[in-house]
């Protein structure tokens, strides 16, 4: 036999001694039941089923929680649109009414001046008659 097959069941013979010697320096109520594969296997596959089941069971909590949180939210947002919506037509109410108590004052204002004289179309007397032309003029002074 090669050195290099040697020194390889010399190193795995090590592993197995070292191995054996952990197992033993347990004490036999501390180490855990042998297992076959089979029920090995079966019980892997259980704890990965539960696993999925409480992943999806996550999932379905966060979605519920996303879904509530976007129906406050359109609920709050509906909310401020109807308070807007409200404080604008009060604005405009209140903008109208100042309008109208302006115009109102202005009212009262204008019937408490002193009313203004018409201009009065000037008539001239019976005996003076209205000039036509400025020849009537010309032939008047002259």
């Amino acid at each position: 036999m090669s050195d290099a097959k040697q020194e390889t069941r010399r190193t795995l013979a090590e592993k197995v001694s070292i191995s054996r010697a952990l197992r033993l320096s347990v004490p036999p109520e501390a180490r855990p039941a042998p297992v076959n594969r089979r029920d090995w296997l079966r019980q892997k596959k259980e704890q990965l089923q539960a696993a999925r089941a409480a992943a999806r069971q996550r999932r379905e909590l966060l979605r519920a929680e996303i879904l509530s949180a976007v129906q406050d939210i359109a609920r709050e947002e509906r909310t401020a649109a109807r308070l807007e919506a409200e404080r604008l037509k009060a604005e405009a109410r209140t903008a109208q009414t100042y309008a109208r108590e302006d115009a109102r004052a202005a009212a009262k204002f204008e019937r408490g001046q002193p009313a203004r004289s018409t201009s009065r179309r000037k008539t001239l007397s019976k005996e003076k008659r209205k000039l036509v032309s400025y020849d009537d003029l010309l032939r008047m002074r002259g």
